[in-house]
């Protein structure tokens, strides 16, 4: 068969070589009109042909030095798309996990050249799949797609990251996709493609949003999906301990509390008292159960508990303004006098509302001029009773 189709390449070689060769020398365009006819749709063959060849990978299982040998001799077979599914071949190798090694290989270089899919759309990674009901393109299928066999979950989720890494290499897979992957790959079958992505951009963690939302608050609100918040969180806790506050949102089926149990031990070193009483007081009580020691911890900045509620808490004017009536002072005089006292917490309460100073020195002159009045009248009785 080989030597068959060498020695019908090797004449075909010759008749174009002569075809060139009489240019210009045989006065007869339609000769060489119809040899373009021809020499058209023998391409459109050559690219039929290694463009469904690129569509059966899955079978042939051909080496990927061979398979780029394929795309670079005639790259036009990138552009085909499979009769059935209205893939192109860049698209079609994303979801099989024996085909996924070829996917670099179709989108580098000649996928780019050729600008399959359109313009911009890196070789056809930014592609989108018609017939997937999540609108998904190649990018997004590589990091969410999953192997229905569980027990090839690691297997299957290393392969799909080691392609990833090569479109890495090759500039196809940049940090700014990351940013909006990420949600994409928050699942425990894609946890190593999500951990890479994590790694990668941590910050995407915090600043990921989808549709306005967070997406810790996505995930959250998702069915089924406790296991992945509960990915999500121990990775943003990795990253971002600080910023454990902004999982405190409330949910109707009391998923964010459950995961955050199972995520942060009862002994943690977190200050998550302070962020349960400052974004949802109204689960301060189940937190302050679990968490009963968090109590005694401090912010970063040196705040404690008592200090993070009461900066966190939604005083009024007048609340602020009222005296105690047992010390008779203004509430930023008794965190002042209390214990060592503290700066902060005083400085706090005066912002809220400065006019109390001038009250406080209004009422000091007050009962100072009260006392010296009282004075001079007890001075006064004192002589008149001695007849002075």
């Amino acid at each position: 068969m080989s030597l068959s189709l060498g020695k019908a390449f090797m004449d075909l070689n010759d008749a174009m070589n002569t075809v060139i060769k009489l240019e210009g020398n045989l006065n007869d365009q339609a000769f060489f009109n119809d040899i373009l006819k021809f020499a058209t749709t023998m391409m459109n063959g050559f690219t039929q042909a290694t463009g469904k060849a690129l569509h059966r990978l899955k079978t042939s299982k051909p080496s990927e030095d061979t398979v780029k040998q394929m795309v670079e001799g005639i790259p036009s077979s990138l552009s085909y798309k499979d009769d059935n599914t209205q893939l192109f071949p860049v698209q079609s190798v994303v979801y099989n996990t024996h085909r996924i090694k070829y996917l670099p290989i179709l989108a580098k270089e000649e996928g780019i050249k050729h600008n399959v899919g359109g313009i911009d759309k890196r070789g056809g990674l930014l592609v989108t799949d018609p017939s997937d009901h999540d609108n998904r393109n190649t990018l997004e299928l590589l990091v969410n797609l999953t192997d229905n066999d569980a027990s090839n979950a690691i297997i299957f989720d290393t392969a799909y990251l080691n392609a990833m890494k090569e479109l890495r290499k090759a500039g196809l897979l940049v940090k700014t996709d990351a940013k909006y992957l990420l949600y994409r790959a928050c699942h425990p079958t894609t946890k190593i493609r999500f951990k890479y992505l994590a790694e990668w951009d941590p910050d995407s963690l915090m600043t990921g949003t989808l549709k306005g939302l967070p997406y810790i608050h996505c995930i959250i609100n998702k069915d089924q999906c406790l296991a992945s918040f509960t990915m999500y969180l121990r990775t943003s806790l990795k990253y971002y301990p600080q910023h454990i506050g902004c999982l405190f949102q409330k949910d109707n089926n009391d998923k964010t509390f459950k995961a955050i149990k199972d995520c942060i031990p009862t002994d943690t070193t977190l200050p998550i008292l302070h962020h349960a009483a400052k974004d949802v007081p109204e689960y301060f009580n189940d937190f302050s159960i679990h968490y009963p020691s968090a109590i005694y911890l401090h912010y970063e900045s040196g705040r404690s508990f008592k200090q993070a509620k009461l900066a966190a808490s939604t005083y009024e004017n007048d609340e602020i303004a009222e005296v105690d009536p047992v010390t008779k002072q203004y509430p930023f005089l008794t965190a002042a006098t209390i214990g060592t006292g503290n700066l902060s917490t005083v400085y706090f309460l005066l912002l809220k509302n400065p006019s109390l100073l001038d009250r406080y020195r209004e009422q000091v002159t007050r009962e100072r001029t009260e006392k010296q009045d009282q004075g001079a009248c007890t001075w006064k009785r004192s002589r008149e009773e001695k007849g002075e």
